[in-house]
């Protein structure tokens, strides 16, 4: 698969998960947002678009786009034991992890039972370590909100966990999985094999 074609994907599934939390008016430009088209504070364009008038580049948010063809992926070494976290657990660690009060949770408990949206994480000692969610989007997986709460970063938990939520998704018919990168998480997608096939830029309100 071609990298325009990831990318389609990627934006696509990135897209389907700001519809889905709706955020409008938090004032959180992360979710707060909207791809391609909207009036949300930030607008997320790929990279060869143009933005409309009023709107001036942040470019200290831009997000890499990857992309992983799942055939012939190698994923061994997935967390074997991982469960489904409530979506409030995965709001709250992705909260304390990115130090943004409390406004994930919120949003995330209001979207239980959306369609293709799954929990994916870890526990160490009884206690919630490392979560992501993820969204089916027609045969592609869609990695959104991989957080480790900070006492337990260092472990390489959140590649074993991504690992067996691909294996999971590959086992039900998905052929790609896309994500958005945080620099953080850059090079840690990019050693479980996923490649560059973009970028999205934001453009907030003047």
């Amino acid at each position: 698969m071609d990298d325009a074609e990831l990318e389609g994907r990627s934006i696509r599934g990135f897209a389907a998960m700001l519809a889905l939390l709706d955020g409008r008016g938090t004032g959180n430009p992360w979710v707060d947002a909207t791809v391609r088209e909207g009036d949300a504070h930030t607008l997320w364009l790929a990279d060869e678009a143009q933005p409309p008038p009023g709107r001036v580049e942040d470019p200290s948010i831009a997000m890499p786009v990857l992309g992983l063809e799942l055939d012939g992926a190698a994923l061994d070494g997935g967390e074997r034991d991982a469960q489904a976290p409530s979506l409030d657990v995965v709001g709250a660690i992705n909260d304390r992890a990115y130090d943004q009060g409390e406004v994930l949770r919120p949003l995330f408990v209001a979207i239980d039972g959306a369609p293709g949206l799954a929990t994916h994480g870890i526990r160490i000692d009884g206690v919630w370590a490392c979560v992501l969610v993820t969204l089916r989007v027609e045969d592609d997986v869609a990695v959104h909100y991989v957080a480790t709460d900070s006492a337990f970063r260092r472990r390489g938990l959140a590649s074993r966990l991504i690992r067996a939520a691909l294996s999971d998704a590959r086992a039900e018919g998905a052929i790609t999985a896309t994500l958005q990168a945080s620099p953080d998480g850059l090079s840690v997608y990019e050693r479980l094999g996923f490649r560059r096939v973009g970028m999205l830029r934001a453009f907030q309100r003047a």
